[in-house]
């Protein structure tokens, strides 16, 4: 299999998504494991934690023009191969422009989070100076379908919404859904995400493209759960 953390189709690509209810996922997912020659990718837990600046203007960006804007997240995933035992995180840049996605990712020791953050460590220049701070964590279970450095397909199931503090987001530990609050929402259906150089897709993928989904997004649907949530309590109080 393809290592699919950090190839060619991570760090620049296409992608397209379907939200889909969990029978329609089944039947593709079933086609994607043929595709595979009948391999089915075992499943890996993720938690992703967006950060903005003082006065928000990434998550103002990405609400206003999500197909023009920047995001920086942190990622951890259960398993994670290659830790050889040690906690780490992945913290990644993501730009999205006009359909085309490009990232810069750096993966670092749990430990050092928090001074890499602060700007001390120069891994990523477009975060350098720190004053980012967490906004909301996402966790949801993933299968990576993929036999091709051109092409890759996730299929996100039980994704939930979560508020996150800056001790939590940068502790020295490992953080996953059980050290999380209760979430503030679930999405019901799954998000599956095609990711492409731009060929060599199979047919019967590629006229998955008639039915996508593209104004979805995990982070505008997190967003508007925790200003709702905020609404309701301030309303209360």
């Amino acid at each position: 299999m393809i290592s699919f953390a950090e190839g060619e189709v991570t760090r620049l690509r296409r992608e397209f998504k379907l939200v889909l209810t969990p029978d329609e996922a089944e039947a593709l997912c079933t086609q994607l494991t043929c595709e595979l020659g009948g391999y089915l990718p075992p499943p890996t837990r993720i938690t992703s934690v967006y950060f903005d600046r003082p006065g928000h203007p990434l998550t103002l960006r990405a609400l206003r023009t999500p197909h023009d804007c920047l995001k920086v997240r942190t990622k951890e995933y259960s398993p994670d191969v290659g830790a050889g035992g040690v906690q780490r995180v992945v913290l990644e840049v993501k730009r999205e422009r006009h359909g085309v996605t490009q990232k810069r990712r750096a993966w670092v020791p749990r430990e050092q989070l928090r001074s890499v953050m602060r700007g001390s460590v120069g891994l990523l220049p477009l975060i350098a100076g720190g004053s980012l701070h967490p906004t909301l964590a996402v966790t949801y279970r993933r299968n990576v379908y993929q036999s091709s450095e051109a092409w890759r397909v996730t299929v996100d199931r039980d994704i939930a919404y979560h508020r996150i503090t800056p001790e939590l987001a940068l502790s020295e530990r490992t953080l996953c859904a059980e050290r999380l609050e209760p979430p503030l929402g679930r999405e019901p259906r799954v998000v599956l995400e095609v990711k492409h150089l731009g060929r060599c897709l199979p047919e019967w993928i590629q006229a998955l493209s008639q039915r996508c989904d593209d104004d979805y997004s995990k982070f505008a649907v997190g967003m508007a759960q925790l200003q709702s949530c905020a609404a309701q309590s301030s309303f209360g109080g």
